[in-house]
């Protein structure tokens, strides 16, 4: 399991929203933390339940790629489908990683992944944000914590002036 904290100096873009007791929170933690502006747990949470999920669980069969789709299409930003993947490499510059994936169950945690380019380009550095208890608030040694599925996510073009 991946568990190394971030070097002293790493500044990652994407900041931790935690989940705090409610485990099954990750989808709606990576989504606050990826649209940022201070957004909470509890506003991606009242968000969803405008669009028609429970305010109390289960939660499962409401919180899928279209419902994801829709809350950062809210704050402008696309994601793509659900896609298989075995590395981290796979995966776009910003994602929703699903990992600790348990196929039998159709269930992971969900984590944020960014491939954070320096300034000239020069130097790459990837890392997760993981919204579980317990966990660093950024995670660069990525051995050990494997994706299954993924969201790429990209800004919402914006369209031209007519």
């Amino acid at each position: 399991m991946a568990t190394a904290l971030a070097p002293l100096n790493f500044q990652p873009h994407f900041k931790r929203v935690a989940a705090g007791e409610d485990r099954h929170a990750d989808v709606y933690c990576v989504i606050a933390s990826l649209v940022g502006n201070g957004k909470t747990l509890d506003d991606i949470r009242k968000q969803a339940e405008t669009l028609g999920v429970p305010k109390t669980g289960p939660y499962y069969p409401y919180i899928d790629g279209d419902l994801i789709a829709k809350i950062l299409a809210a704050h402008g930003l696309v994601a793509t489908v659900w896609k298989e993947a075995k590395d981290f490499k796979e995966l776009p510059d910003v994602a929703i990683a699903m990992v600790d994936y348990d196929a039998d169950w159709e269930v992971g945690r969900c984590v944020v992944f960014h491939r954070m380019r320096s300034q000239d380009g020069k130097t790459i550095q990837p890392y997760c944000v993981d919204s579980a208890t317990g966990k660093p608030a950024a995670i660069t040694d990525l051995t050990g914590l494997i994706p299954s599925w993924y969201l790429g996510v990209t800004q919402m073009q914006k369209q031209a002036g007519k």
